[in-house]
C-alpha cells in the first residue's frame, strides 16, 4: 500500500500513532498502566533533571503524574521488564516472546563479546554471580561487594568490578531481570523470579522472524519511520533495512508506504495508517502546549523531526558546555501540530522550583509570555510537585 499525504497529515497521525492525540487517559497511575500498555517501549534515561526521561514521557499524555511513579509502576505490577529496543527501554510484558529471542541467542552482540572477554579472563565467574542471585537475590552490585562475590577488577572499555560485568552479561542474556529499583540503582532477581509465569510461558519467537516482528514493533512506536537517515531509529535494524525487508512488508500488506509532499524519501507506517490518519483528523489536539520528553518516540527520528516538523533538535547534555547551542536539558514545546519553542530547565526539589533558564521561540512559534505557555508552564509544575517558576532569561527568537 502506498500513500500520499501532506505535511499536515503525517504530522497529525503521528501524533495520533504516538499517543499525544487522540488518547484520553484517566490521571494518576492507571492511565500510566494504559499508556505504557500503548506505547509499548518507554526509552530509559538516569538523569533526573526535571524527572527522568520516562516520567517525562508520561507526564506530556497522562495527567496528574509525579518523577518516579512511572518505572516504579512498570516494575511493582509487572507491567513490563527492562531491556534493548532500540537502546535501554521498559518494554511492555506483551512483547516477551519478541525479545526472548534475542535474549535466546546471547542478547545484544556487544555485551555478548563483552561477557566472552570476561569469561575468558575469569572462568566460572558469571555462573559464580548467578548462583548469588539465586541465593541472595533480589540483589544489586552493592550487595555483591557485601558478600565479597565477583569484586576483581575488570578493564574492558572501562574499568569495573566483574560483579557488575557479570550481572549485565546475564540480564543481556535473559538470565536474571531487574527486579526492582531503588534511586535508580537497579535490584536484579532470577527472571523466573520476576516475570509471572503466564509472559515467561510464551513461546520465543523465531529467531528468524525477530528482525520482521522487531521492525512492525518500531514502526508503530514511532508511527513513522523514516526510510532514510535516523540512524538511531533503526537500531537492531539496519541489517533488515539493507536487505530490503521494509519493502518486502510493504508488498506483503504489512506496512504502508507513506509518501509526504515535499519530502523526497517514504516514510513507512502500519497498514491501518489511513484509516487511523481519517481518525486523527477528526480529534481536536490539545489547547494546552505540552514539553516532549528528550527520548521521546516522537523524537527518536532526528531526521524526521527535520524534514517533518522543521526542528533541529539535539540533546545536547553530554557535549561539553561550550559546544551546546541550547543548553544542557532542553525539551521541545509542542502545540496542538506544530513544535512553537524549547526550553532549558532544572528543578530545585529543595526550593520547590522550577528554573527556566532560556526559552527560545521556534519559526511561528509561542512566546514565553503567550498564555498558553503560561499555562503549560503551571500544568509541568504540578507534574513536578513545586511551588514556583522563575524565568532567569527573557527568551530568544529565530
Amino acid at each position: 500500500m502506498k500513500l500520499r499525504w501532506s505535511i499536515e497529515q503525517a504530522r497529525r497521525y503521528q501524533l495520533w500513532a504516538t499517543r499525544l492525540v487522540g488518547a484520553s487517559y484517566p490521571p494518576g497511575k492507571d492511565g500510566i498502566a494504559r499508556c505504557f500498555s500503548d506505547i509499548g517501549s518507554v526509552q530509559l534515561d538516569p538523569l533526573p533533571v526535571l524527572g527522568r526521561n520516562h516520567d517525562l514521557v508520561f507526564q506530556a499524555r497522562v495527567g496528574q503524574t509525579h518523577p518516579g511513579d512511572a518505572l516504579e509502576l512498570i516494575h511493582e505490577k509487572r507491567l513490563g521488564f527492562e531491556y534493548w529496543d532500540k537502546m535501554l527501554c521498559a518494554v511492555s510484558s506483551d512483547a516477551y516472546p519478541l525479545f526472548a529471542s534475542l535474549m535466546n541467542q546471547g542478547g545484544m552482540a556487544w555485551e555478548r563479546d563483552r561477557a566472552k572477554k570476561l569469561e575468558h579472563t575469569f572462568p566460572g565467574i558469571i555462573d559464580h554471580v548467578l548462583a548469588t542471585v539465586e541465593q541472595h537475590g533480589p540483589l544489586s552490585s552493592r550487595e555483591l561487594r557485601t558478600l565479597d562475590v565477583a569484586q576483581q577488577e575488570h578493564r574492558g572499555w572501562k574499568a569495573t568490578r566483574t560483579a557488575n560485568v557479570a550481572l549485565e552479561a546475564l540480564w543481556n542474556q535473559g538470565r536474571i531481570s531487574v527486579s526492582h529499583r531503588v534511586s535508580y540503582r537497579r535490584y536484579f532477581n532470577l527472571t523466573t523470579r520476576v516475570l509471572a509465569p503466564e509472559v515467561r510461558s510464551a513461546a520465543p519467537l523465531p529467531f528468524g522472524a525477530f528482525e520482521e516482528r522487531l521492525l512492525l514493533r518500531r514502526v508503530s512506536t514511532v508511527g513513522l519511520l523514516s526510510s532514510s537517515g535516523d540512524a538511531a531509529s533503526w537500531t537492531f535494524l539496519r541489517t533488515a533495512r539493507r536487505n530490503g525487508l521494509p519493502s518486502s512488508l510493504v508488498d506483503r500488506g504489512q506496512l504502508a508506504e507513506v509518501h509526504v509532499r515535499g519530502i523526497p524519501s517514504p516514510f513507512y507506517a502500519l497498514p491501518s495508517a489511513d484509516e487511523d490518519l481519517a481518525m486523527a483528523m477528526d480529534v481536536s489536539p490539545p489547547e494546552i502546549p505540552c514539553f516532549i520528553a528528550p527520548l521521546d518516540p516522537l523524537l527518536w527520528g532526528r531526521d524526521s523531526l527535520r524534514k517533518l516538523w522543521n526542528l533541529e533538535y539535539v540533546w545536547e547534555v553530554y557535549k561539553p558546555r561550550s559546544k551546546r547551542r541550547w543548553g544542557y536539558y532542553v525539551l521541545p514545546v509542542l502545540y496542538q501540530d506544530r513544535f512553537v519553542g524549547r526550553f532549558d530547565g532544572r528543578y530545585d526539589r529543595k526550593t520547590g522550583a522550577l528554573h527556566v533558564i532560556s526559552y527560545h521561540r521556534e519559526q511561528h512559534g509561542l512566546p514565553l509570555d503567550a498564555a498558553e505557555i503560561q499555562e503549560a508552564f503551571a500544568q509541568f509544575l504540578a507534574y513536578l510537585g513545586g511551588e514556583r517558576v522563575t524565568f532567569l532569561e527573557q527568551e530568544t527568537a529565530p
